[in-house]
């Protein structure tokens, strides 16, 4: 049990076990030392060690975990950008919380008070995150955490795959949209925003790859660009077809390190959604066109093996769910 008690001032806290080693600490208030004391005698109820304790005082925050993650990890990635501003998004969430306190039931009710906002993908995402900065504490930073909170919930069923695909009619409506005929050099931002649209169509490309992509690494007189970097960490040689080399034709050849399309990812973004609306095509996603450009591929590329390493997929599984051909279309090869 814990004893509380007042010198001059300041309140202060002490829990000690038969057995083991005093842990005491002072606060401004009864309520902060009650406080302390109810969450530290929980963590040792709960295994953690007086050592451990010690190590990691209760006062370290989710918040601060994401924080470190952030500046430490993430700027690893190739997604930088974006899980950085997940974190401070999630870190708002728990705002507050001590990182030994978010526990199972403390997760699971953060799990099914967003799944009220967002789509069950997002929230596994979120929580894949999550779990990767408490398995990052526990195993790299050794903070002495109890475990991993995402390990003892069930994550939300994930709905079926996309198989929406991009017809050629679709593909003239956005880029007469952008403001591009699809012939000419795109001279602002909207017809290079097409311009990537078509150039994803032809490559089976991500839009952060395209985006990503530099002169240096566009080979044009062999037949492929290379990409050092890419959402699994690998790095890929994406053949060109004769039509994505008319593409790149297209574009005045700049400096080695500078960017093929020198868009911003946000901008573009905002701007491809809104031509869709505004051609009042319904449920298309940029990411679309990858589903869109594999399985036109797979007409010309019948190896699974050769069609999974343009692709850069790893799993049989993972290309599966891109690989939408039509019923027709394997009618006519069956005769």
């Amino acid at each position: 049990m814990a004893t509380i008690f007042q010198r001059g001032a300041v309140w202060r806290a002490q829990i000690r076990r038969k057995g083991h080693d005093t842990i005491a600490r002072t606060f401004d208030t009864k309520a902060d030392a009650e406080a302390w004391a109810e969450r530290e005698e929980a963590r040792l109820l709960a295994g953690v060690s007086v050592a451990q304790i010690r190590a990691m005082p209760s006062g370290v925050t989710v918040a601060a975990l994401f924080a470190r993650y952030a500046k430490e990890i993430s700027p690893a990635k190739g997604g930088c950008r974006w899980e950085q501003i997940r974190l401070a998004r999630l870190a708002r969430d728990f705002d507050g919380i001590q990182a030994t306190g978010l526990d199972g039931p403390a997760m699971a009710e953060w799990r099914d008070r967003r799944l009220k906002q967002v789509s069950a993908a997002s929230v596994n995402r979120e929580l894949a995150l999550i779990g990767s900065v408490y398995t990052r504490a526990i195993k790299e930073w050794r903070l002495p955490l109890a475990a991993n909170p995402v390990h003892q919930i069930m994550r939300p069923e994930l709905p079926r795959p996309r198989t929406r695909r991009v017809s050629d009619a679709e593909r003239a409506t956005i880029i007469r949209y952008l403001g591009w005929d699809g012939k000419s050099e795109p001279k602002d931002i909207r017809q290079r925003i097409a311009w990537g649209f078509c150039l994803a169509l032809e490559t089976m490309m991500r839009q952060g790859e395209i985006l990503r992509l530099t002169w240096q690494h566009v080979h044009l007189d062999r037949k492929f660009c290379h990409l050092p970097e890419t959402k699994n960490g690998d790095a890929r040689n994406v053949p060109l077809s004769s039509a994505a080399i008319a593409l790149f034709g297209l574009l005045p050849r700049g400096p080695d390190t500078a960017r093929v399309l020198p868009v911003n990812a946000g901008t573009f973004g905002i701007m491809f959604r809104e031509a869709v609306t505004d051609a009042e095509i319904v449920d298309l996603h940029f990411h679309d066109t990858r589903r869109e450009a594999l399985t036109r591929a797979s007409k010309k590329l019948s190896n699974v093996a050769e069609l999974a390493r343009a692709s850069g997929h790893r799993e049989l599984r993972s290309l599966m769910i891109y690989f939408q051909p039509d019923a027709t279309d394997l009618a006519d090869k069956l005769g």
